[in-house]
Formats: C-alpha cells, structure tokens, sequence
C-alpha cells in the first residue's frame, strides 16, 4: 500500500521476543517517509488481533526521545524490534534515541513520576481509608505497584521485558527504595482485600521514598515561587 513511501517495517512485543503465546497479537511498526505521520490500524481477524502502528520516522524518533514515568514500560516496543525491511538501517537509530538519555533525564523523570503519579496515589489511599471506601484500595494499590516498579526501573535505566514481568525483573534490579519489595510482593500475592496490611505497605512505601529521594539528594518539597522562577 505505501511503497516507496515505505522505510522500515519490523515486528514488535511478545512476537519479536520469541515468548508469544496462541492468544498473543500481532504489533507492527510501520516507518514511512515523510513529516507528521501519526496513526495506527488494529483489527481482528477471528482468532488473532492485529496492530500496525503507521508512523513517519520524525514522529517515531521523537517519542522513542522521550524519558516519562512510564519509560520502562513504553519504550521496548521501540528498542526490540525484529525488522522485516530495513535498509537504511533506521531501527538501530530508533533503539540508539530510546536508550541515549543523561543522569539528569532520568532524574527528572523520577521526580514528575514520584510527585505526579505515586504521591497522589497514596493520597488517594490514605482518603479511601478514611473515609472507610475499603473496595478502591487493591486498585490504587496495584497502581502503585506499577508506579514503583517504575521508578525502580528509572533508577536502573532499565526496560522491562513485559508489564506481566515487571514486578518480577523489578525485584532483581538493586537500589529500590525501602518498602517497595514489601509493597510488590503483596500485589503479586493477591492478598488485597484487608485495608491494614495494605495500608501498611503503602505508609512504609511513601516513608521510604522519602529517605530515598533524600539519599539521592532529591528534593520533592517546592514553593512556586521557585519552580516559576526556574
């Protein structure tokens, strides 16, 4: 269909690494020449799924750029890509522009996850709690859960293989913040439908993030004053 507008087609996910099950899709990285190419086609075909992300390479490359809370997650669709047609070589430029980030990146990056993301769901949790809405707490805990094991994986610059494995790698890689492997292994046991081991978890979990930051010498106090003038 796109021709000679085409420059690099490759596979991506579970497909690409060989792990994909009878009930995996199919993902598709679809690099066409061109500016401001951005969509993506996803179907069903009764017994398989199928999504081909259509991208120009300026698009592509400026996401795979891009350093967020969710990075360990996001971003190895674009570093283990099997390519299927790829002549001017444009998916090592892909991996090289999602793994070639500073210290600083990866910092920043930290800070906007623990302010913006984990922050406010303990807060969450702790107003649940107390207000006696017990039935949200195992799903803000499993999303704290995921928030951590993101910033576990900032910390180690590192990719997760699969959101179903990341508490897993996440417990091997070294430097969490105190609490987190207790926050984790209660996510991955189940057993969340008692407000205060839960509770428990999450308190020891903010409390050692704090001594964290602190340690890394990462302040997560501000006034707005400062961050206008910055």
């Amino acid at each position: 269909h796109y021709a000679a507008d085409l420059l690099a087609l490759g596979v991506y996910g579970s497909l690409a690494r060989g792990t994909d099950g009878p009930f995996s899709d199919i993902e598709m990285h679809c690099v066409l020449r061109g500016d401001g190419i951005e969509t993506c086609y996803e179907w069903s075909n009764g017994p398989w799924k199928a999504e081909v992300d259509v991208n120009s390479a300026d698009v592509l490359l400026r996401w795979a750029a891009q350093v967020e809370g969710e990075w360990p997650i996001t971003h190895g669709g674009v570093v283990n890509v099997e390519a299927l047609y790829d002549p001017d070589a444009f998916f090592p430029r892909l991996r090289a522009a999602a793994l070639d980030h500073s210290d600083q990146a990866f910092e920043l990056a930290m800070r906007e996850l623990i302010i913006g993301t984990i922050y406010e769901l303990v807060g969450k949790l702790r107003n649940a709690n107390a207000a006696g809405n017990r039935v949200v707490l195992p799903y803000y805990t499993l999303e704290l859960a995921r928030a951590g094991a993101c910033l576990v994986g900032l910390a180690n610059h590192h990719l997760f293989t699969t959101t179903s494995c990341m508490w897993d790698e996440s417990l091997t890689l070294p430097g969490a913040p105190p609490g987190y492997a207790e926050l984790a292994q209660l996510v991955m046991s189940g057993r969340l439908a008692r407000s205060q081991p839960i509770m428990r978890a999450v308190n020891a979990f903010w409390e050692g993030i704090e001594q964290w930051a602190e340690g890394r010498g990462m302040g997560l106090v501000d006034t707005l004053e400062d961050l206008l003038k910055n």
